[in-house]
């Protein structure tokens, strides 16, 4: 009979031949990803500590939560907050999240500043969003203030509030000096409204409609 704890077989899973199954004393107890078992390799009648076996444990976990975090930001750069908040859904705990966390930080995958950027660039260049709703969606991924006070003032400075304002109206087929009504105008006021622009910004364009 092996001793306890003994690797009894190291499996290559068909379906999964980037992984190796652990066998000790002929039970399945953990895998492991091919990278973590050539760092960390484990034959046949090698006999492991409890505590070892936990920490191989562990290694894959969080070689699996980075992989999860990378597919992630396969998709589209992502904030702090937006990652942890999409991996603790994917079933992590918040202790085995918070390293890799860090990690993405020191390795430059996650930059809270240059991902408001690239956010704000996108939202405000496509959908012709003004600052309050602007300043909401950035809020949303949970950015600092700080962070979105300064990308806020530097968006707009690329793509003036005016400009917008006069861009959504020409999509209108609205030139200054058109005529409208009253019902018109407050139509066309509440479109910029929820395209998140402020009165102030609003003003100067009605008052000019006839």
């Amino acid at each position: 009979m092996p001793e306890k704890n003994t690797v009894t077989e190291v499996r290559v899973p068909v379906k999964h031949p980037d992984r190796r199954w652990i066998y000790i004393n002929d039970e399945y107890v953990f895998s492991l990803s091919e990278d973590i078992f050539f760092s960390n390799p484990l034959q046949v009648g090698d006999i492991l500590t409890d505590s070892e076996i936990e920490h191989y444990q562990k290694l894959d976990k969080i070689y699996r939560i980075k992989e999860a975090a990378f597919r992630l930001l396969d998709y589209r750069q992502r904030s702090q907050r937006e990652m942890v908040i999409r991996l603790r859904k994917k079933g992590w705990a918040q202790e085995e999240i918070t390293p890799v966390i860090e990690e993405l930080i020191e390795l430059g995958y996650l930059n809270d500043l240059e991902f408001a950027r690239a956010f704000s660039h996108d939202k405000v260049k496509l959908r012709k969003i003004g600052p309050i709703a602007l300043r909401y969606e950035l809020y949303k991924t949970g950015v600092d203030k700080e962070i979105i006070d300064n990308v806020v003032d530097e968006i707009y400075e690329q793509f003036p509030v005016d400009s917008l304002v006069q861009s959504i109206l020409k999509k209108k087929g609205i030139n200054s000096g058109k005529q409208l009504d009253k019902k018109e105008k407050k139509k066309l006021v509440d479109l910029l409204r929820r395209k998140g622009f402020n009165w102030v910004d609003i003003e100067p364009f009605i008052s000019k409609l006839k």
